[in-house]
């Protein structure tokens, strides 16, 4: 009799196992790809400081920090140090090398190299303005990544932390990644250093009731509003603009140097043993 009840227990033992084993895999969906290149994740943060796994596709900017769960490594680790926020677009059956994307944010200058941070202004793209450009081909799947650069160095992207995303109907949604600090150290983005806050704050047309923050034909291509060297702006008129823009990269190219990390205004192909014409040039490939 006492035999009958330890197996019983046994089995019972193993049956709860087995659920509480099927519940943690549903708990914590993962991506249908994978990538050799990424080392660590990506933690997405909002204004407040908090860390946020979901949000709609609409929000300008898409969040407004991104923190690195590993550090920077030499020399990327200075006192020059930026790091940039980029998106792609997964397919299947291509090498993540291969996979298109472009910029979501300009560099950032950030204080805690041992968690890389890029910031955002309300200048920079939503989502939906990148999926305008490259729509999702796997199962409503991009993925984020963190690049790194400081003066005088190619732009570090032979391995970087990164974090899948889901994008169902208007939101989009965190898959894997981890727990981040978003109080671990400050950044600040390059287009609150050289262009005025009018350029960099969110659009005064709010996104209500799940409506487009923007409307309709007026998505473009991301980076599209930004310049050759990462830097935001919509000025009234384009004779003030010039002006105005070659005063703020003149003072940023003399008083910030290094900090500029360029942002495509086309679309993008990462592609191996691409040259260093562009910020999404890898190091080692």
């Amino acid at each position: 009799m006492r035999g009958f009840i330890w197996a019983a227990r046994l089995l019972t033992g193993a049956v709860l196992g087995l659920a509480g084993l099927a519940g943690s895999a549903a708990a914590s969906p993962r991506a249908p790809f994978s990538d050799p290149n990424a080392a660590g994740y990506i933690g997405l943060c909002n204004k407040a400081g908090q860390q946020i796994t979901s949000g709609s596709i609409y929000a300008t900017p898409f969040a407004w920090r991104a923190v690195s769960s590993k550090p920077a490594p030499a020399p990327y680790d200075n006192d020059w140090r930026t790091a940039i926020l980029l998106a792609y677009q997964p397919r299947e059956g291509l090498p993540a090398g291969e996979w298109s994307g472009a910029e979501l944010t300009a560099s950032s200058r950030y204080t805690n190299p041992k968690h890389p941070m890029v910031a955002a202004t309300g200048g920079d793209d939503s989502l939906e303005d990148f999926i305008q450009a490259y729509p999702p081909a796997w199962d409503g799947y991009f993925q984020l990544r963190i690049y790194l650069g400081t003066q005088n160095a190619e732009t570090y992207s032979l391995h970087y932390p990164e974090l899948a995303i889901q994008v169902k109907g208007e939101t989009w949604h965190a898959v894997g990644g981890g727990p981040v600090d978003c109080q671990s150290g400050r950044a600040v983005s390059l287009e609150s250093i050289v262009l005025p806050k009018s350029a960099t704050s969110p659009p005064t047309t709010a996104n209500t009731g799940g409506s487009r923050g923007k409307s309709a034909g007026s998505a473009t291509s991301p980076g599209s509003a930004k310049t050759a060297l990462g830097v935001t702006g919509q000025p009234s008129s384009p004779s003030t603009g010039v002006v105005v823009l070659a005063i703020a990269i003149l003072a940023a190219a003399a008083f910030v140097p290094g900090l500029f990390v360029s942002r495509r205004r086309r679309p993008a192909l990462h592609q191996p043993n691409a040259g260093t014409s562009d910020s999404s040039n890898t190091k080692g490939h």
